[in-house]
């Protein structure tokens, strides 16, 4: 017989729940008559080697793209833009409701599954990278895929909810409890990682693609994360991605034998859509309503966005109310979406050049990557008008994580951004999330980020959000 073998670097009750729940199975006649039928099961007697290594890579993978572009599911990605001004709830479940009203509930199932599915990736990746260091340690390339992976996820947990995140363990199937570690912390734990990987991949032959993409997807994930630990931190960040190509992406694939990637799967059939693409209004009844510091992504026609039905249209979303906008920028069910690409290191840079004072250079960056044919995904952004130098450092700034905005949509980034608009630019969370009535009912909240939801209580070490600063 063949069991799962379940080792999550979560303090998650649910995840070590159900390890030890297969892991105390017994054999019966049912099971070894459905095991034939179940090849991708992996047992203890498989991961003693280097194809068992290989195939606890390929799982962590798996488990990575879920709890982040999402896998025929909501991830961390969809409320967290949710949260930010990227999507709006056409949804018949108030969990989606109220992460969009900014009034998150620690109960929110929602996001309790999107945390848990991000806290078992991190240990299914774990568990790959101590069997690849043991069976198969000549495979650098997979090892710094892994800790890529994994500093990634931690980076992206930081990013999208609030301090007070315990980064724990399990050892031999027993969790190892640790306390809660501010969000600077976890970035400074994802830094190590990065490191990690990068130090297995001193130099990488030309001809060696994997292992560049690998490397370089290291480079821009670190420049991130420096950047998200301090804005002073600007001028490394951008010189580790001085090399990186504006036509590099790591990508999530998808395959429609398997799964849907998550944008299309939330957002691209009417009938069926929870998420539409957000407005810089709404619009029910003949009655406009303005939603103060959203950007207009459903009616800007921007061609980093493209969008198919209107705010101020009749075809509705999943709750029969909402009026319906789709993105295209993942039209097709198995479109590719990139974690991580060449022009965020280019908005790096500008950013970088305007913490230097220097505005027209960080124009520059920003026209140029408008002005060359662009890819993000399958789609292919044709090129566009450059834009005038703004007048001011604010509106700069502005100019800035908008032109980010728009080139970075449904990435799981945009609400990694608006905080650190507050916690590096001295702005408030009413200058820059949105604000005023909600559409469904009642007004917005003050939430700049998801909860640690109470699932994570079983840790005795947690005692719920450190606080719910940006």
């Amino acid at each position: 017989m063949r069991h799962l073998t379940f080792r999550a670097r979560s303090v998650v009750a649910a995840a070590i729940a159900a390890a030890s729940l297969v892991a105390a199975a017994g054999c019966n006649v049912k099971d070894e008559l459905l095991s034939p039928q179940q090849p991708g099961v992996i047992g203890p007697d498989n991961v003693q080697g280097a194809v068992g290594a290989e195939a606890l890579r390929l799982g962590a993978l798996s488990a990575f793209q879920g709890a982040t572009g999402g896998n025929s599911a909501t991830s961390m990605w969809s409320s967290a833009g949710t949260l930010a001004d990227e999507w709006k709830s056409g949804d018949t479940f108030f969990q989606t409701d109220e992460t969009d009203r900014r009034t998150i509930t620690t109960t929110n199932s929602q996001v309790q599954s999107q945390y848990t599915a991000a806290q078992q990736a991190r240990g299914f990746i774990s568990a790959a990278i101590a069997a690849i260091r043991q069976y198969s340690p000549e495979k650098a390339e997979n090892m710094a895929e892994m800790y890529l992976t994994l500093g990634f996820l931690e980076m992206n947990l930081s990013e999208n909810f609030c301090n007070g995140i315990p980064y724990g363990s399990t050892v031999d199937g027993a969790p190892v409890y640790v306390a809660s570690s501010t969000n600077k912390q976890g970035f400074t734990l994802a830094l190590a990682r990065l490191d990690s990987g990068l130090a297995l991949l001193p130099s990488v032959a030309a001809s060696n693609v994997f292992g560049t993409q690998v490397k370089n997807g290291l480079l821009v994930t670190k420049a991130r994360a420096l950047v998200d630990l301090d804005r002073a931190n600007l001028t490394q960040a951008a010189a580790l991605v001085t090399a990186v190509p504006t036509t590099f992406a790591w990508n999530l694939t998808y395959s429609t034998s398997s799964a849907d990637n998550g944008p299309w799967s939330m957002n691209g059939i009417a009938a069926s859509s929870r998420y539409v693409v957000s407005d810089s209004f709404d619009f029910f009844n003949g009655q406009l309503n303005v939603v103060k510091n959203a950007l207009p992504f459903g009616s800007a026609k921007d061609p980093r966005v493209p969008t198919t039905g209107a705010t101020t249209g009749t075809i509705r979303a999943i709750d029969a109310y909402t009026p319906w906008v789709g993105q295209l920028i993942w039209a097709g069910r198995s479109d590719p979406v990139p974690v991580v690409s060449g022009i965020d290191a280019r908005l790096i840079e500008a950013e970088a050049k305007l913490n230097a004072g220097d505005i027209a250079g960080m124009m520059t960056t920003l026209n140029a990557l408008r002005t060359a044919p662009q890819q993000i995904g399958n789609l292919k952004v044709a090129a566009m008008s450059t834009l005038a130098t703004p007048a001011t450092t604010d509106a700069a700034v502005s100019l800035l994580f908008r032109e980010a905005g728009f080139w970075q949509f449904g990435r799981g980034i945009r609400l990694g951004s608006l905080r650190r608009l507050i916690r590096q630019y001295a702005r408030t969370q009413d200058q820059v999330f949105p604000v005023g009535s909600y559409y469904k009912s009642g007004t917005y909240g003050t939430d700049v980020n998801l909860p640690v939801t109470d699932n994570e209580y079983t840790n005795p070490n947690f005692h719920g959000c450190i606080d719910r600063n940006a």
